[in-house]
């Protein structure tokens, strides 16, 4: 098995993701993608997380080679990494429930 498949298969289910302050936090692997080259992870919390919104997606750039998750901290390339995320996104599920959405 390759290891992004191996990486992929441990994203499937719940995971932890340890914020800034050390608290552990659920998360849910929504997606991955192909960016410019490297592979992006798409998460939404699985929990409800103080001060942030429940339909929040949460992006991590994937080190298939060590298999661990490098945070994007770039405003700019997540704003262009979501905004393909979206594209392909609503592009897949057209026509379940999103009939409203308009790119």
């Amino acid at each position: 098995m390759d290891k992004e498949k191996e990486l992929l298969e441990e994203l499937d289910g719940p995971i932890e993701l340890i914020d800034d302050d050390g608290n552990k936090l659920e998360f849910y692997h929504i997606g991955t993608m192909d960016f410019e080259g490297k592979n992006y992870a798409f998460f939404q919390p699985g929990e409800s997380i103080e001060g942030s919104d429940p339909d929040e997606v949460v992006i991590f750039e994937m080190d298939v080679e060590n298999k661990t998750l490098i945070p994007v901290e770039d405003d700019a390339l997540l704003d262009r990494i979501f905004a393909q995320f979206e594209q392909e996104y609503y592009a897949e599920y057209a026509g379940e429930g999103d009939e409203d959405y308009v790119n």
